[in-house]
């Protein structure tokens, strides 16, 4: 009897002394989380790009606990800057953060001159268009006539996602598309890559010959992957 009774004793200690523990534990977060020293006072950006001041960030993280803060603060901000691919949160305890920040990769500058003022625009990995007068040294295109079917940039996307794996020098690449297909130049080398359908596939094609090999010529696809190269 004596010994149930001091197994229940140990065993009533052992669930007090957890619960003092938790509830320090819970207290000590509250305390952290709520307290002026782990406010965050300072932000720096850190990004490739020269278009984000720490005020349009400021209203999300500043003088909020360290401890909530993370990517997902700042979705608005993806929202208000659609080029914005992630953001991530580097902590420098107990005040200061970095936001580091991934933009869409820009494939190609779109020259439309359809109008009777030229619209140029640059063309984002995820199908963002954005009007600029910069090239930043990408490939261009330019539509000298309509019609333009729906998908084209998502055509045009495949094309230079598919580039990007072989070893090609594509600030080189130029393109005219006509209403009814489009003709590339690179280098000393002309391609007609014919109607602006499946250029995925064709890139590849493409990007293999070019990369392996001199070709200084003409190439026109007579399919989606056939090809009559007069090099």
């Amino acid at each position: 009897m004596e010994n149930e009774f001091s197994i229940q004793e140990k065993n009533s200690l052992r669930s007090f002394l957890i619960f003092t523990f938790l509830l320090i534990v819970m207290l000590c977060i509250g305390f952290s989380i709520n307290s002026s020293y782990f406010k965050v006072k300072t932000i720096e950006i850190n990004s490739t790009s020269s278009k984000y001041n720490i005020s349009d960030f400021s209203i999300e993280a500043l003088n909020k606990s360290i401890w909530l803060i993370n990517g997902d603060t700042f979705l608005n901000n993806r929202i208000k800057f659609p080029t914005i691919e992630n953001v991530t949160v580097a902590k420098e305890y107990p005040d200061k953060i970095i936001l580091n920040i991934t933009e869409y990769e820009e494939l190609l500058v779109v020259t439309d001159l359809r109008g009777s003022i030229p619209r140029r625009t640059i063309l984002y990995k995820n199908g963002l268009e954005i009007e600029s007068a910069d090239i930043n040294n990408l490939p261009t295109i330019s539509i000298l006539n309509g019609p333009v079917q729906a998908g084209f940039n998502g055509e045009l996307i495949s094309m230079m996602m598919t580039f990007k794996n072989y070893e090609l020098d594509l600030s080189t690449f130029t393109f005219n598309y006509d209403g009814q297909k489009i003709v590339g130049e690179y280098r000393e080398t002309t391609v007609d890559f014919g109607p602006s359908l499946n250029l995925g596939i064709k890139a590849a094609a493409l990007g293999s010959l070019l990369e392996n090999s001199n070709c200084s010529g003409e190439i026109k696809f007579i399919g989606s992957e056939e090809l009559i190269a007069d090099c």
